[in-house]
């Protein structure tokens, strides 16, 4: 049994080692270091080169190190009757629950507006409404959606959240289903996006649905560029429908140097950085996976193609 592993980021000593820890061998394949690809039964990748994963015949799972998988799917000859598995380790989940929480906190008490104000060298103080007058919407109710809800209302704001299928969460607002986003939008004075790209997700802030929002609102975007339609939200921030945004995922990445983003005095830009994988906890997710499957049993969580998640 052998792994076909791609990721650039990671430092292979540190995957190796926790994989033999977890009892799931240590026999890593990486680019150039194929030899027969017969021998492959699993793949840990993330944006493997175009068509390598349909030459592993015996291939039985692929898993993403990431959340999401569009870096796998949107290749033409990908394998796709081989089941893939997302990461969901708890580190990730953390870690995006604190990026989220970070510029809650920023536009919450008007940080941005103190950073503009430093170039100015302006002292001028605002008042903000107390945490529970703060109405927050989660777009995404995964894992990571819940639990960045949770932590949430844990601080006292009043928080919405909204998903596909009905949730429920302590002390949260949960609604479903299309016909409810604009009521969740309604009441967005600052819109966390968490949404999976899909068909249905792609595009889907753009001018109408800013438009239901609230003036002066703001936008955190930890989800996938395509979700947005830049020269909308461009738009709502120059008319100041939208207050400013914190734009962490992009339809091109890395960035453009020539993207209107940098320069825009509105938006706070992170290089796709609010919840990397971690070599030791994205490696102990996937090698007890494995494990798993060894023993006989299954991974989870399964992709649904159809959903896209």
């Amino acid at each position: 049994m052998a792994i076909y592993f791609h990721w650039d980021q990671a430092t292979d000593d540190l995957w190796r080692a926790a994989f033999h820890h977890a009892g799931a061998g240590s026999d890593l394949r990486l680019e150039g270091k194929l030899g027969d690809p017969d021998d492959i039964e699993f793949a840990v990748v993330w944006a493997p080169p175009k068509g390598r994963l349909g030459g592993f015949r015996n291939l039985k799972y692929i898993f993403s190190i990431g959340a999401g998988v569009t870096h796998i799917t949107l290749d033409p000859d990908a394998p796709l009757h081989v089941p893939i598995v997302r990461l969901q380790d708890d580190m990730l989940v953390l870690d995006m629950s604190c990026h989220v929480i970070h510029w809650v906190l920023h536009f919450h008490r008007y940080y941005n507006r103190y950073r503009l104000y430093e170039a100015e060298r302006k002292w001028l103080r605002h008042r903000y409404p107390e945490n529970g007058e703060r109405r927050v919407a989660v777009l995404g109710l995964g894992q990571t959606g819940f639990d960045v809800c949770r932590r949430l209302r844990e601080l006292d704001f009043d928080v919405t959240g909204w998903s596909r299928s009905a949730k429920n969460i302590e002390g949260v607002t949960c609604l479903h289903g299309e016909e409810t986003l604009p009521q969740v939008l309604g009441r967005a004075d600052i819109l966390v996006n968490l949404l999976p790209l899909t068909p249905d997700t792609t595009d889907l802030i753009n001018v109408k649905t800013i438009g239901e929002m609230p003036d002066g609102a703001f936008i955190i975007n930890c989800s996938r560029g395509g979700t947005i339609i830049d020269a909308d939200l461009l738009a709502a921030l120059d008319s100041g429908k939208i207050e400013a945004a914190a734009l962490d995922v992009f339809r091109e990445e890395p960035l453009p140097q020539n993207d209107p983003y940098w320069n825009h005095p509105k938006v706070s830009i992170t290089p796709h950085a609010a919840a990397p994988s971690n070599e030791k906890s994205a490696a102990r997710f996937i090698a007890g996976h494995i494990r798993r499957v060894l023993d006989g049993g299954k991974p989870w969580p399964i992709v649904d193609l159809e959903r896209g998640y």
